[in-house]
């Protein structure tokens, strides 16, 4: 196929447009050095602090988690953004704030709000009331993990050389405690194992007993001879 030189691609014009948008947008920002208007510090001192937060609870999610968290901040971020006026953020006098301001306090609501949608649908707020229950779990299956990545108790338990554990070719002090844990460690595993198999050999065994139909008294109860006749 052979182009035209005077032919101008579909979406060039577009593409222009935007790298033009892009070049301004830099050159703007590194005119302000990260300084934003001061009539818009607040908002966005606020705006910034929210993201911050909310950027943090995804890193540690419910462990610090409470119900009305999220509640919290959507209506923080909602009160921003219904003060704008036309899609701009406007000062106390109504006049509208320069093109910097407006793209950073736009990204920061739009960041908040993203980020509390992602942590609606990550996971689902665990009740302030349950938190210490939800934390020790998270310990206990983080160390379950821990060991499972290591090559389970077995792993640890090779180590040992002439059963003392080793560093290099020096015998380190504490042996027994180490070991004595070890052992522990070796005990809790088998008894959670076999109460494991114990309730699941109890549930597999559990047969439903059919009920038996009460007894009839004789004399109540009518008996045909071999011709069909009751008798009585």
């Amino acid at each position: 196929m052979k182009l035209d030189e005077n032919h101008v691609p579909e979406g060039k014009k577009l593409v222009l447009d935007l790298l033009a948008r892009c070049l301004l947008w830099v050159q703007i920002v590194r005119e302000k050095q990260g300084k934003i208007d001061e009539r818009f510090q607040e908002t966005y001192e606020k705006l910034r602090e929210i993201r911050n937060q909310l950027d943090n609870k995804i890193i540690t999610q419910a462990w610090s988690m409470r119900e009305t968290d999220l509640y919290s901040f959507q209506r923080q971020l909602d009160r921003i953004d219904e003060s704008r006026v036309d899609g701009n953020f406007v000062d106390a006098n109504g006049k509208p704030a320069d093109l910097h301001a407006q793209r950073t306090l736009l990204y920061l609501l739009r960041k908040s709000y993203a980020n509390i949608y992602h942590l609606i649908i990550a996971s689902e707020p665990v009740s302030e009331a349950l938190l210490p229950i939800y934390n020790q779990l998270q310990t206990l299956k983080r160390c379950l993990l821990e060991v499972k990545n290591s090559g389970g108790l077995n792993s640890i338990d090779n180590m040992r050389k002439d059963g003392k554990f080793m560093v290099g070719d020096e015998i380190p002090e504490g042996q027994g405690s180490v070991s004595e844990l070890l052992s522990q460690c070796f005990e809790l595993a088998y008894e959670l194992r076999t109460a494991a198999e114990v309730q699941q050999s109890d549930t597999d065994d559990e047969v439903d007993t059919p009920g038996e139909e009460a007894n009839t008294p004789v004399e109540e109860m009518e008996r045909k001879d071999d011709d069909g006749l009751e008798l009585r």
